[in-house]
């Protein structure tokens, strides 16, 4: 499964840098988090999701995810958004990509991008009762 992976999030003026690398570095702690002016950035493939892949299976929220990322997709692209606040903490919220302190954007590119969502956020089956 071949696909390119891009992690990355805006530094705001009134946001220590320090920090701001340390909420992608919880989620995302493979790979070398570079800066560019006013943004942190990560580029790779699938081992830079294996972490974030651990806490969704952690906090249970598989199907949640699958959710919001099937609904993120637009051609051969996912592109999601985590909150930094939440990373910082090593806990995994989603968002819109909109937070007033801004947010950490997920983007995968893939010409299978359902192979990609069928490992980071397998479907769910429910026991009947």
């Amino acid at each position: 499964m071949e696909y390119l992976v891009e992690i990355s999030s805006k530094i705001n003026l009134t946001e220590d840098p320090e920090k701001v690398k340390k909420s992608i570095h919880n989620i995302f702690p493979k790979g070398n988090i570079q800066q560019d002016s006013d943004k942190f950035f990560l580029r790779g493939n699938k081992d830079l999701l294996n972490n974030f892949k651990k806490t969704l299976e952690k906090r249970e929220i598989i199907a949640v995810a699958r959710l919001i990322m099937d609904n993120s997709i637009k051609d051969n692209i996912l592109t999601f958004y985590i909150s930094k606040q939440t990373a910082f903490v090593n806990e995994i919220n989603f968002s819109e990509g909109n937070s007033p302190l801004g947010d950490i954007q997920i983007k995968i590119e893939s010409s299978n991008l359902e192979e990609v969502l069928n490992w980071v956020a397998p479907i769910e089956e429910f026991d009947k009762f």
